[in-house]
């Protein structure tokens, strides 16, 4: 982290100078540095006022805590601090606050580019190819993991050194004004929105609601700042126009032409990859990519989009594509002996469910082996989930899907729609029966193992509570142990790639 001096770490506080400059900031007792600050959060699980004491024997250099809680916490005798601690416990009133004003004095001290990236799907990948792009030609800091919370950005500023030139900032969000307050702590130069699909409609209504709440990070550009949007996105052109800045546009294939950024796809190296010409105001470059997926070539236009927002060298960034190594359980393909596994399991929306359908389709149809989906529950979908899970099953059997697992309560649906378009879909010349079957949970992976062939590509893929990460394991555990294929030992593990095939 740049540090901070006492005074600037005091400012950002809205307090006096502290005692001591700030060199890094921790919310893990665990892992504090001596010199570091401490800020204790509060959680569902977890107090972090109940670890000031673990910090400083740490060797933290002070704590930051909410005056009520510590008043409430350290009543007892057994939490007393030794004397020497007590002046430097710095109450504030909200200690998350404090988290994000401390990583905002850092952000402005650095100087960074700083491109923050939002959207209903595509947010994840699209940060990991800006970072794989920018990252040719600049130093870069990016989103780890799920961390695109009012956690999460705060800790990704914090990681900014002072040799880091850009910091890409993956913004999460699960109402209104949570895009806003995440975009004032960053305060981005270039801000992307991916697309707009119905996800958290339960939380906040109608797809109109969600691309105003997608627009809150247009909102809060400043006019030297860019906002990077879809070409065909007519929900978020009010926004854009208002947001006072330069709007730049990207788009894929047909339909694209005028986009200030496009992509247009040149060649297909089948199961490997495709040759995709990409366009800008300024030039044209021919690029090799090592994917096929649709939805991931459109975020690779975007994050091209991101690096021409930005001023960088597009030519010299998109290379970097071809580098990407894309962030676990999105999508990630592991090749095994028998059975091949599409491991999409972090999460799930309408759009998101039908893109990777495709994937596995297009895949399954290039390896001739027989596409199987394992489909969970996709949450906050409003008063129309039925429907929307009912559509998924249907688009499954008009897509080729061969056989369609349902997991939990919504997803009856999905088996009802996929069963009903399935009676009127004709067979292939070489027919392989369509079934379905249900499961309650995921725990209940032997269902599913149990109806496995060997020569199956098997895509999985849910909302993140439904856990749908164990029957990816009890599928790769069988896999390595040999139940369609050559056992390799539990130790081994499968061959991975990263991108599935595109229809």
């Amino acid at each position: 982290m740049i540090a901070l001096t006492a005074e600037e770490a005091g400012r950002a506080l809205g307090r006096g100078p502290l005692a001591a400059g700030v060199p890094g900031v921790s919310i893990d007792s665990r892992s504090v540095r001596p010199g570091e600050l401490f800020v204790a959060l509060r959680g569902e699980h977890f107090d972090g006022h109940d670890f000031v004491s673990a910090a400083w024997a740490a060797g933290a250099s002070g704590a930051v805590v909410e005056a009520r809680r510590w008043a409430e916490r350290y009543a007892s005798t057994e939490l007393q601090l030794p004397a020497e601690a007590e002046p430097v416990i710095y109450r504030v009133a909200d200690t998350l606050v404090a988290l994000g004003a401390l990583a905002t004095a850092v952000r402005r001290k650095s100087g960074v580019i700083v491109i923050a990236i939002t959207g209903s799907v595509g947010k994840t990948s699209t940060k990991d190819l800006v970072g794989a792009m920018a990252g040719r030609v600049r130093r870069v800091v990016t989103t780890a993991a799920n961390q695109n919370n009012e956690v999460g950005v705060p800790l990704t500023l914090l990681r900014i050194e002072p040799a880091t030139e850009i910091a890409i900032v993956e913004m999460g969000m699960r109402g209104r004004g949570q895009i806003a307050a995440l975009a004032r702590v960053a305060e981005p130069d270039v801000g992307v929105v991916t697309n707009i699909h119905p996800v958290h409609l339960e939380l906040l209504g109608t797809l109109e609601d969600v691309a105003e709440a997608k627009a809150e990070l247009l909102g809060c550009l400043t006019p030297a700042a860019a906002a990077v949007i879809p070409f065909e996105c007519p929900l978020l052109r009010p926004y854009a126009a208002s947001a006072g800045c330069r709007v730049v546009r990207f788009g894929l294939g047909p339909g694209s032409e005028t986009a200030d950024v496009r992509g247009s796809f040149q060649a297909s190296g089948g199961s490997t990859g495709d040759v995709v010409l990409l366009h800008w105001p300024e030039g044209q470059v021919e690029i090799e990519i090592p994917f096929v997926s649709r939805h991931r070539l459109e975020n690779t236009v975007a994050a091209a989009a991101a690096c021409y927002a930005a001023g960088l060298p597009v030519e010299q960034c998109v290379p970097g594509a071809a580098d990407v190594r894309f962030t676990e359980s999105r999508g990630e393909v592991m090749r095994m002996d028998g059975v091949w596994v599409i491991n999409d399991t972090y999460n799930a929306s309408p759009a998101a469910v039908r893109a990777a359908l495709d994937d596995l389709v297009c895949l399954a149809v290039q390896s001739e082996k027989r596409p199987v989906a394992v489909l969970g529950d996709m949450l906050e979908l409003g008063p129309e989930t039925d429907r929307y899970h009912r559509e998924v099953g249907v688009y499954a059997a008009e897509a080729g899907v061969r056989a369609l697992w349902g997991v939990g309560p919504l997803s009856k649906a999905t088996v009802e729609g996929y069963l009903e378009a399935s009676k009127s879909r004709p067979e292939p010349e070489t027919p392989k029966p369509m079934t379905a079957g249900h499961v309650s949970s995921a725990e209940e992976a032997y269902a599913v193992v149990a109806g496995l062939q060997s020569g199956d590509v098997v895509l999985f893929k849910a909302s993140r509570n439904m856990k749908l990460e164990i029957m990816v394991d009890g599928v790769v555990e069988r896999a390595e142990a040999g139940a369609w294929g050559e056992p390799r030992g539990i130790k081994s593990r499968p061959d991975r790639v990263t991108g599935s095939p595109r229809l």
